[in-house]
C-alpha cells in the first residue's frame, strides 16, 4: 500500500454517499506498500480500506479478475477481504479520476519478526489458496512472470548499471541461465497471489487472519508462488536463509498440497527466478517514483543477495527430503 493520490474530505463524502456505510468519522493515508493509493476509513458501520488503483498499477486493467478471484478464495473459507458494493451493486467505482474499491477491514497485524510458526501457517494457507483456485473460470497472465521479464532484458540491465557499476555484467548470466532453464508450461499451473510477502498478511499471534493485496495475482506456475514466499519469509535482508523457517513453510505446503517430483526438482531454478523477479522490479521502481508520493521504495540489494545465494546453493539442502 502507498499514497500517490490525495483526496479531500468533500470528495470522499460525495463518494461514500453511494455506499451504505454510515457517516464518515475519519480517514487517514496508509503509506506501506508500493503500487496503489490506500486510505483507512472509519465510518459509522466500522473500518474499511479505500484503494485507488493508480495508472501505473499492474492491477488496473484486471480489476474484474482480481475481485472475482478474491471472492473465490473468500467463498472457500480463506481470510481475504470482501469488496464492498455500492447501493447500485457496483464494486468498482471512480474517485479522483481513478478506479476505486472499498474493502472490508481485516483484523490483525503484519508478523514482525517472522517466526517458523508464521511460516508454517503461511504454507498451509498458500496450499489452500492454490487448491481453491483450481478450475476458476477467469484467468490473467501473470504480469510479472519470469518469461515476461526476460523479454525486457535490455531495460533491466540498464537499470542495474545505473544502480551499481558492473551490476549488469553480473546479472547478464542470470538472464542466460533462466532463458535456458525456466520450466515454462512444464509444471502444474494455476491462479497465484504472486506477491505474498509478510506485509500482505495479517496475524493474531501465530494465527493467520488475513491475506490481502491481490493486484499482482495471475496465472503461473504454482510452485513459483511458493518460491516467492520462501524467499520473502525465510531469508533475512542480507540473503541468508533460516533453515527452520524454510522447512516449516515448504513442509507445511507440501503436506497440504503435495509437489510432484518434477516440481520438487525445479525448486532451485524457481527460487532463483523468483529472486531475480523481485530484484528487477525493485531496480525499476528505484528509478521511477512520482515526485511527492508518500511511498518508501524497497532496497534492491536484499534480492541481489538472495539471488547470489540461490546461484550457488540448493534450497532443497535446507529442508531434507520432503515426504
Amino acid at each position: 500500500m502507498a499514497v500517490y493520490t490525495d483526496i479531500t474530505d468533500n470528495d470522499l463524502q460525495q463518494f461514500l454517499a453511494r455506499y451504505d456505510l454510515g457517516a464518515l468519522h475519519a480517514f487517514s493515508p496508509v503509506t506501506a506498500g508500493i503500487n496503489n493509493t490506500n486510505y483507512l476509513l472509519e465510518t459509522e458501520t466500522g473500518r474499511y480500506i479505500l484503494t485507488l488503483v493508480e495508472d501505473f498499477s499492474p492491477g488496473r486493467e484486471a480489476l474484474p479478475y482480481i475481485t472475482a478471484f478474491t471472492d473465490r478464495l473468500r467463498t472457500a473459507g480463506l481470510p481475504c477481504p470482501e469488496v464492498i458494493s455500492d447501493t447500485d451493486g457496483n464494486r468498482i467505482s471512480q474517485l479522483a479520476g481513478k478506479p476505486a474499491l472499498i474493502l472490508s477491514f481485516l483484523e490483525g497485524t503484519e508478523p514482525k519478526p517472522v517466526c517458523a510458526a508464521h511460516c508454517r501457517a503461511l504454507g498451509e494457507t498458500l496450499a489452500k489458496m492454490h487448491r481453491a483456485g483450481e478450475h476458476f473460470a477467469l484467468t490473467r497472465p501473470n504480469p510479472w512472470s519470469v518469461p515476461a521479464l526476460l523479454k525486457k532484458r535490455g531495460f533491466y540491465l540498464d537499470c542495474a548499471e545505473k544502480f551499481e557499476k558492473n551490476l549488469s555484467a553480473e546479472l547478464a548470466p542470470q538472464f542466460d541461465f533462466l532463458e535456458q532453464n525456466w520450466p515454462e508450461h512444464e509444471l502444474p499451473e494455476g491462479n497465484i497471489h504472486a506477491d505474498l510477502f509478510p506485509d500482505n498478511t495479517l496475524f493474531d499471534g501465530e494465527t493467520l487472519t488475513g491475506v490481502i493485496d491481490f493486484y499482482l495475482s495471475g496465472y503461473d506456475i504454482l510452485a513459483y508462488d511458493l518460491a516467492i514466499c520462501v524467499n520473502a519469509w525465510c531469508f533475512d535482508a542480507s540473503g541468508r536463509p533460516d533453515v527452520e523457517k524454510c522447512a516449516a513453510l515448504l513442509g507445511s505446503y507440501h503436506a497440504a498440497y503435495p509437489l510432484d517430483k518434477q516440481a520438487l526438482d525445479a525448486l532451485p531454478v524457481l527460487h532463483r527466478g523468483a529472486a531475480l523477479r523481485f530484484l528487477l522490479s525493485r531496480l525499476a521502481e528505484y528509478f521511477d517514483r512520482p515526485d511527492g508520493a508518500l511511498v518508501t521504495p524497497h532496497d534492491p540489494r536484499e534480492y541481489l543477495e538472495k539471488l547470489r545465494w540461490h546461484s550457488t546453493n540448493d534450497i532443497r539442502d535446507l529442508t531434507g527430503e520432503l515426504p
